[in-house]
């Protein structure tokens, strides 16, 4: 029997009790930038920073932060020494600050997988989802392979990266590379998604909470006057994705029950139906879809990995998804999100 890699959460803005009910939800926490390193400190001294890893994020910085210090005129402060804070706490993993890497400047991806450290590092590299096509996977590939080093990827999409079947069999290309190599290759800051790549050879999926944290964001353009505050997403355990709340809300009318049930301990202590989230004006309605989110995305996750078969489960899960979604689509006129790519392009 294959050993499996493990499956975490990716957790942005949070408090060190966030981290201990997630790492005891989902097996793990990956945590972010200096807000997370503090949090592992934190632990660190309480002697509790089991089952928790860090990401630097320098990549999400404009412009990056050198230094927490206050530069004086004509000093010069020397940047952050990631690696080392990382080796200092003993994490289990440490990675470098990674950079964003826009597709096809071949020299940068070059560079950040050949610098040298001193320590034993996993090379962090958020990379525009374009790299996954069939135009730049085989130089991505190529650079890998040359480097021989362990990595951890992150995407970057406006929504989705990977959002066609060949980003996906991009990815799959990646996968086979770490196998053959017998590389770890992590993932973070992914959707659902990650649960195919960990069962294919991911040693490592780190999987974001809140939209934010489910790829490298990369703004959209808005033009005219600023637009409403949008519907929250809620996670849709049947559809193995997230809905807006008000999307939900617009199945009321049909027999929405078998879509929008839920029996994670939230939604069983509210009539197991997420259809009462769609409540833009209650204030406490955010609370309440983030202990859902956890409760029934960390449900399904351990389901699918502690079957028999995880593949077989979770394929099983993902036709059901898109039939459902297909029936709702074909007999409402709600506008439900289409289904991820990787819902039925993963075979």
């Amino acid at each position: 029997m294959v050993e499996l890699g493990r499956t975490q959460a990716y957790l942005g803005r949070c408090q060190v009790d966030d981290v201990r009910r997630c790492r005891e939800r989902f097996g793990g926490v990956t945590l972010q930038g200096l807000g997370g390193l503090k949090i592992a400190k934190a632990l660190a001294r309480a002697g509790d920073l089991t089952g928790v890893d860090l990401d630097p994020a320098t990549y999400r910085a404009r412009p990056a932060k050198a230094s927490n210090q206050l530069a004086l005129p004509g000093m010069d402060i020397a940047p952050f020494d990631w690696i080392a804070a990382q080796a200092e706490l003993g994490l289990p993993v440490v990675r470098t600050p990674g950079t964003r890497i826009r597709v096809g400047r071949v020299e940068e991806l070059r560079a950040e997988l050949d610098r040298d450290y001193p320590v034993d590092v996993t090379v962090m590299l958020a990379l525009d989802a374009g790299w996954l096509g069939p135009r730049h996977i085989g130089t991505l590939e190529h650079e890998l392979k040359v480097a021989d080093r362990d990595v951890s990827l992150s995407f970057a999409a406006p929504v989705n990266p990977l959002d066609t079947r060949r980003r996906i069999d991009g990815l799959r290309r990646l996968l086979r590379w770490a196998a053959d190599s017998r590389r770890g290759l992590e993932l973070l800051r992914v959707d659902l998604s990650g649960l195919p790549a960990v069962i294919e050879g991911a040693s490592v999926i780190a999987i974001g909470l809140g939209p934010s944290t489910r790829r490298v964001s990369v703004p959209l353009a808005t033009r005219g006057a600023a637009r409403a505050k949008p519907s929250p997403f809620v996670f849709v355990p049947r559809l193995l994705d997230w809905q807006r709340a008000n999307v939900i809300g617009g199945l009321s009318n049909w027999n929405g029950a078998g879509l929008t049930y839920c029996d994670c301990a939230v939604c069983a202590d509210a009539g197991q139906d997420l259809l009462r989230f769609d409540r833009p004006q209650d204030p406490k309605v955010a609370e309440e879809i983030r202990r859902h989110d956890e409760l029934a995305l960390s449900g399904v996750i351990r389901q699918i990995m502690s079957s028999d078969n995880p593949e077989a489960e979770l394929k099983f899960r993902r036709v059901n998804a898109v039939q459902r979604a297909k029936a709702v689509s074909s007999s409402l006129n709600v506008e439900l999100t289409a289904p991820p790519a990787w819902l039925d392009s993963w075979d």
